[in-house]
């Protein structure tokens, strides 16, 4: 190689020479690669070698005697195109200028192939045993070689005649070569509907035997390969209608040229999705080789899939299917499905699967109506589906269906427009089989934690950082976030305050041991959020100076789950709600010891407060409150104090709802 590496630059290429030297080398069939890798050492893929050294021929001999040869020597060519039963002729003339008749003993010899000093196979080479040279006259002699069933190759060797008066001997070098470099194989095309492709179709050809690659674009229904011997894999997928129909053969290129024929017709339903729901879906199957990836997709009912080839194969190859589906949530529920098959080798026999429902993992989403314009979009991702999306009208349920053991995400984004909206989303969850219910944006609506990069801290130079988290934390601990949300700072000490901030704030602080309290107002997108509309959090805690050591200040976050909500985050007028309070440590930091719990509730965005009660059970703190008597909204105020005396004030107005 000319390079042992080098740089390809983003949307360039660069080259490097591979220089062959022949010196020293044996002929013979050489074949390899050369592997290309990433800095990282991550395989970035190869390219196959095939190098072939012939013997050359040997060197004439001068003729003994009155008779000569019409050729010195004679090259076989059964390597070329269109050789009829791989059969070739050559007439050698021989010429006796004496006067006197001679009688010629005829004998065909030859070694190989490629420099092999075994005999060549009986049938390659045939002559006459004996002829007569007329004095003065000539004879003809003619030689049959023929290739079929002859190991690919160069063969040297000769034509001796020799004389029966014992003076007479002519040698005839001779060259066969079988086999050749490249055969023709001509592709054939045919539609479903028994005709030929209406668009050009590419067709991929992939060596079992050293790895090499071709492809062509096949238009109007044929098109031509040429293929060295060796095995092979050959796939397209031809179009009719909305579908494809995927067409893998194997097959052996040795000493002819080919036709083949890839029919749609023969091609069998691929089909993916569960039974019973309803719902319309996708199809995607591909034919996975270690070099190329070959994907017939459409609507489930228009793709096809086809083998022809062994039973087995133990090369590096599979199936893949993918199905999927979705039933927009605008006039009644949602549902989606993702499903996946891998088969490992040929495309199996039977390609049709519809699962039932208690063979997946099946989620009742519940998303709950938090918003204004009252519609947003769920996109579904997972295995191979990168794009699915679902219009949702709130509150409404969406019907997951997805394959055991494939991650999957969701994402839910609402809101006005672009910059203007707001997402909730889980990403990358592990489906496990099994029916479950899942809640989304259900109230209480929290403030999110603080976390890497928004840790509030006191460092040891004395200077106190708060960074405001932007997202929100619903009742099932899933976070989102609500463009244009505004939060608002204060740190106050002794009475005074100290610093403020708008989005973050930034306080020198006295080295000594002081209380502090800290208040973080954060107002909702008035033009989106429903629910949890101003959200207030103080904290009063204790800090001093430590030297050499960044503190992580205990700014602990209440997580609250409103039971009994439809799902419109609404309770009905009137109605006694008990409310887990949990308690969310910072990053870092143990989970304190909550001592004492108060709450509060507000039927007027919390003009008006009144009381309601708390108790600890089996070590979780319960909060209990009346639903305000008439339609509206409910706002929530809870404070608890841990066993180091800091305490943590949550007020959300409008936590949830009251309908009749």
């Amino acid at each position: 190689m000319s390079e042992s590496s080098l740089t390809v630059r983003a949307g360039q290429e660069a080259r490097a020479n591979l220089e062959l030297r022949r010196h020293g080398v044996e002929p013979g069939a050489y074949r390899g690669t050369v592997q290309v890798t990433s800095e990282a050492g991550q395989s970035l893929g190869s390219t196959a070698v095939s190098v072939d050294l012939r013997s050359p021929a040997a060197a004439p001999v001068p003729s003994v005697g009155s008779v000569t040869a019409s050729a010195d020597s004679i090259n076989v060519d059964l390597a070329s195109p269109g050789i009829p039963d791989l059969t070739r002729r050559h007439t050698v003339i021989y010429r006796n200028s004496g006067r006197r008749a001679v009688r010629l003993r005829l004998s065909a010899g030859m070694t190989g192939p490629n420099g092999e000093a075994t005999e060549a196979p009986d049938g390659l080479v045939e002559v006459r045993d004996r002829v007569t040279v007329p004095a003065r006259g000539s004879a003809p002699v003619t030689m049959t070689f023929r290739g079929a069933g002859i190991p690919h190759g160069r063969y040297i060797g000769a034509l001796v005649a020799t004389g029966t008066d014992g003076a007479t001997k002519v040698t005839t070098s001779l060259v066969a070569d079988v086999g050749r470099d490249k055969y023709n194989v001509a592709v054939n095309l045919i539609d479903r509907d028994g005709g030929v492709p209406a668009q050009p179709t590419w067709v991929y050809a992939w060596s079992i035997t050293d790895g090499g690659r071709w492809q062509r674009k096949v238009e109007n229904g044929r098109g031509l390969i040429e293929l060295p011997p060796g095995t092979y894999d050959i796939t397209t997928a031809i179009d009719t209608g909305a579908g494809e129909t995927l067409i893998n053969r194997r097959f052996t290129v040795d000493d002819w040229d080919l036709e083949l024929t890839m029919d749609a017709r023969e091609g069998r339903p691929v089909e993916l999705s569960p039974q019973g729901i309803g719902v319309p879906g996708m199809v995607e199957a591909w034919y996975d080789t270690p070099w190329y990836r070959f994907t017939a997709e459409g609507p489930e009912g228009s793709v096809f899939a086809v083998w022809h080839g062994p039973d087995e194969v133990k090369e590096n190859v599979g199936f893949q299917v993918t199905g999927w589906g979705k039933r927009d949530a605008t006039d009644g529920p949602g549902a989606a499905y993702i499903l996946s098959r891998y088969f490992e080798g040929r495309i199996p026999s039977a390609t049709v699967w519809h699962p039932s429902p208690s063979e997946l993992s099946v989620t009742h989403s519940h998303f709950r109506s938090v918003n204004l314009s009252g519609t947003g979009g769920l996109n579904v991702t997972g295995g191979y589906v990168d794009e699915m999306r679902l219009d949702v009208t709130f509150p409404q349920i969406v019907t997951t269906y997805i394959e055991p053991g494939l991650p999957y995400s969701r994402e839910l984004v609402y809101g006005i427009a672009y910059e203007n909206s707001a997402e909730i989303a889980d990403y990358r969850t592990i489906a496990e089989q099994g029916e479950r219910d899942d809640i989304w944006n259900g109230a209480v609506l929290t403030t999110s934690a603080f976390g890497e990069g928004t840790t509030a801290r006191r460092g040891s130079n004395n200077q106190l950082t708060v960074v405001a988290a932007i997202g929100y934390t619903d009742s099932s601990g899933r976070t989102g976030w609500i463009d244009r949300t505004t939060s608002e700072f204060a740190l106050t000490t002794d009475g005074q305050t100290i610093a403020t901030g708008t989005g973050h704030l930034y306080a020198d602080v006295p080295p000594e041991s002081k209380r502090y309290t800290l208040t973080w107002d954060r107002v909702a997108n008035p033009e989106i959020a429903k629910f949890s509309t101003a959200a207030k959090t103080e904290w009063s805690f204790e800090s001093h100076h430590v030297e050499w050591e960044e503190q992580t200040l205990p700014l602990h976050l209440l997580r609250l789950a409103v039971p009994g909500l439809n799902d419109a985050n609404a309770a009905a007028p009137g109605t006694r709600l008990r409310i887990p309070v949990k308690v969310e440590p910072v990053l870092g930091r143990p989970a304190p010891e909550i001592t004492s719990v108060s709450v509060e509730t507000s039927a007027d965005d919390g003009e008006t407060w009144q009381a309601g009660s708390s108790a600890k059970e089996d070590g979780t703190w319960f909060a209990t409150v009346d639903a305000p008597a008439a339609p509206g909204f409910a706002s929530l105020r809870i404070k608890a104090t841990d066993a180091a005396g800091n305490t943590v004030t949550q007020t959300f107005i409008r936590a949830f709802a009251v309908t009749s």
